[in-house]
């Protein structure tokens, strides 16, 4: 089952096979490697299960091939085994060199036919997988992913990870494989890349005015510890934050529970739930507002350590960040200050300090547009064909 969007001549340039199980109609980082190895003349194959939402505009002349008849999101299992029955006999004809797998579930399969025939298999951990709620919590579960994820960094010898203390995690694990840092970033087209358009100017946010609402915007999955139900409580019952709204971009198994929550705390139209949407249309959206939010609570490792993709996006953005306090946020901090911590997970200490926030919302907006300039995907990308072989 092939998504017909392979552009003519590509087959002349060598392939890298790219596996994941996601929906890929709002998956940013597959499409952000398809993109820089496209760029940098490679012909990007990308094999992964039916997508929840069409794909929008981005993805027109990749080669996508949706290897099931279902998402994983609607029965995980069936999709898997399914996935991995289809993927078989792609992974035995590829001409492909090098195959990469994005996140655990490809993972054993792919290394395994990859050490078959003689390939080179690429591990990208979006995190630190045997440390996600869905896994840590269900001893079976975390059995068979454990056993799955050791036997393919056990056949593999080169990683690809987000944050620097997700590395010093995994190397201590696997002391065999070599790891490059690459973390969620936004695309940016390097001015050296012929196909690549004009880089646009940072948008200059400003500042909100005195009796105007204040904005807020978060994009990402709704899942547990997002801090959302205790920033509903904050916009709820803090004086200074009255008029303050929030608009949610992203889907998850806790929307519904969610949307209860905003409805109980009173916020009406205050806080609008508009869905997963197309990866593409997500900058503008973010334009619109004042303050990006990211209050996920370190609940388990991989939360505490990752670098997420959405505090890159609205620095990207120029907004300032509201962040909750872990590892992963007071490094990113360290480096470019463009936010505020809240230093508790209550309702309290997150309405103070998006009030700090608002008060130097300038200085922190400068900050974010300077750290702009660094946090961009190319940045980390540009070693990665070295490290990859190709």
């Amino acid at each position: 089952m092939n998504v017909p969007h392979a552009t003519a001549g590509t087959a002349v340039r060598p392939e890298v096979l790219l596996a994941i199980l996601t929906d890929l109609s709002v998956d940013h980082r597959c499409y952000k490697w398809a993109r820089a190895l496209r760029d940098a003349g490679y012909h990007p194959v990308i094999c992964c299960d039916q997508p929840l939402h069409p794909l929008g505009p981005a993805w027109d002349g990749f080669d996508v091939r949706v290897l099931t008849r279902s998402s994983h999101q609607n029965r995980f299992f069936p999709a898997f085994a399914e996935f991995l029955l289809r993927l078989t006999p792609v992974l035995w004809r590829t001409r492909a060199k090098v195959w990469i797998s994005l996140d655990a579930p490809p993972l054993f399969w792919v290394a395994l036919w990859g050490k078959l025939r003689g390939r080179t298999v690429v591990y990208d951990s979006h995190e630190l997988y045997l440390e996600t709620p869905l896994v840590l919590n269900r001893p079976s579960r975390r059995l068979f992913w454990t056993l799955w994820e050791n036997g393919g960094f056990a056949l593999i010898r080169r990683a690809v990870t987000v944050s620097p203390a997700i590395i010093e995690r995994l190397r201590v694990q696997h002391p065999r494989v070599r790891f490059h840092l690459l973390p969620n970033m936004p695309a940016r087209p390097d001015s050296s890349s012929a196909s690549a358009a004009p880089v646009a100017p940072v948008p200059t946010i400003a500042a909100p005015q005195p009796g105007e609402p204040v904005r807020l915007v978060f994009q990402g999955g709704l899942r547990v510890a997002t801090g959302l139900p205790e920033l509903f409580t904050a916009l709820a019952t803090r004086p200074a934050l009255a008029t303050t709204t929030l608009e949610v971009y992203g889907g998850g198994p806790e929307g519904a529970t969610l949307r209860a929550a905003a409805a109980d705390a009173g916020l009406g139209t205050r806080v609008r739930f508009h869905g997963s949407v197309p990866f593409e249309t997500l900058p503008e959206k973010m334009e619109q507002a004042h303050i990006g939010i990211h209050l996920m609570q370190p609940v388990c490792g991989s939360f505490a350590l990752t670098w997420a993709n959405k505090t890159f996006d609205y620095a990207q953005a120029g907004l300032p960040v509201l962040l909750s306090d872990n590892p992963a946020h007071r490094t990113l901090l360290a480096a470019h200050r463009v936010g505020v911590l809240a230093d508790s997970f209550s309702p309290e200490a997150i309405g103070r300090a998006l009030e700090e926030l608002l008060a130097h919302y300038e200085t922190y907006a400068a900050e974010s547009r300077k750290a702009r300039e660094q946090w961009h995907w190319s940045t980390y990308f540009r070693g990665l064909p070295a490290f990859l072989g190709l």
